[in-house]
């Protein structure tokens, strides 16, 4: 942030309300969404708000009652997240969005399980070279997320790979 305390403080707003929104709560996420759409106009090269600006637009679209409207919202939502990677393509919890949105959306109308087979797995790699860069907690739900991914991509064979990964990693917490 351009050392402005209060856009810091704005943006520290607009996650919480989004973490509500995932959460479920429709009314934090139109607020996170209004938050960061300012961000944006005052920072419109910081990744890091763009990819939150991204993800509020996909819960928008899963909160959205017209088809029409889910689709343009998530569209948007998924412009938002792949400009953000390009614009800090090493940046975790941008990955982490963009693979977590990709993972929600039907594969058959927005066909981005492969975005997100390649948004774990560069966390995971990332995780391979230092140990530090995800907690035990955050491998799991990656790999579980991974699976799941493969899944919806239609490939079953690596999707029960990384399930088997899982086990090895934690067998008495395995719930694939």
């Amino acid at each position: 942030m351009a050392n402005n305390s209060n856009d810091e403080k704005q943006f520290k707003e607009a996650k919480k309300l989004h973490n509500d929104g995932i959460d479920g709560d429709k009314k934090a996420v139109k607020s996170a969404n209004e938050k960061l759409l300012k961000l944006r106009e005052t920072e419109p090269d910081n990744a890091l708000i763009e990819a939150y600006y991204g993800s509020s637009l996909a819960l928008l679209a899963r909160d959205a009652v017209k088809p029409l409207e889910k689709e343009e919202k998530a569209l948007e939502g998924l412009d938002a997240l792949n400009r953000a990677v390009t614009l800090d393509p090493n940046q975790k919890e941008i990955r982490l969005l963009r693979a977590n949105v990709c993972l929600r959306l039907p594969e058959s109308y927005f066909h981005c399980s492969k975005t997100a087979i390649e948004d774990f797995s560069f966390l995971l790699d990332r995780y391979q070279e230092s140990s530090s860069y995800l907690s035990q907690k955050q491998v799991r739900e990656v790999l579980r997320n991974l699976s799941t991914a493969y899944q919806n991509a239609g490939k079953q064979d690596e999707a029960n790979a990384v399930l088997q990964r899982l086990a090895k990693m934690n067998p008495e917490k395995h719930d694939g």
